[in-house]
């Protein structure tokens, strides 16, 4: 059974401005936890993203990645919450500022972003890549390895290339993780 939480952005019932926080490397989700725990209002965007390779074919194709690597945006509750307790939560580095004035992100904007990234987790892999009949691309893993190809078309885990194998074109059935842009 799956709990649908709110949204921090886009079912919150307050629009006041964003804070930005700075965390350490790889802790941005410690960190929000941290904040969330605290009584703050957190949220770490993250957006779809395609694996660059598998270990077994039952391994998942796509995976979260924060879309701001080492940042997350954090609000008071409430109007009587200091921020100054941030600093010394674990996972967060410092508060970002601009000068002496700390960095803001109004509502509305962060709301944008929001809207973006719930439209962004309904593509498939070859719209992330940018993979569409006619894409020049290079097999960057397995045996095929080096060779330049070109998308024929898309299918749910695989993209069927034509590439040019001892002087005929060979329609090839190649995962995602394997090709790149050209």
């Amino acid at each position: 059974m799956m709990i649908n939480l709110p949204h921090p952005v886009l079912d919150a019932l307050q629009d006041s401005a964003w804070y930005l926080a700075y965390t350490k490397p790889k802790s941005e989700e410690i960190g929000r936890d941290n904040l969330l725990k605290q009584g703050f209002e957190a949220w770490l965007p993250k957006i779809k993203a395609v694996k660059p390779r598998r270990r077994k074919a039952e391994d998942a194709l796509f995976t979260q990645e924060a879309m701001f690597p080492r940042y997350l945006f954090f609000r008071p509750a409430h109007p009587q919450q200091s921020i100054s307790v941030v600093r010394s939560t674990l996972g967060i580095t410092s508060l970002v500022r601009f000068g002496h004035e700390f960095a803001q992100l109004p509502h509305d904007k962060l709301k944008q972003i929001a809207q973006w990234i719930e439209q962004q987790q309904e593509r498939s892999a070859a719209e992330l890549m940018g993979l569409q009949p006619g894409t020049a691309v290079k097999v960057v893993a397995g045996p095929l390895a080096g060779l330049d190809a070109l998308v024929r078309m898309t299918a749910q885990d695989r993209v069927i290339v034509l590439l040019q194998l001892l002087g005929k074109d060979h329609e090839v059935a190649i995962p995602y993780q394997s090709l790149a842009c050209a």
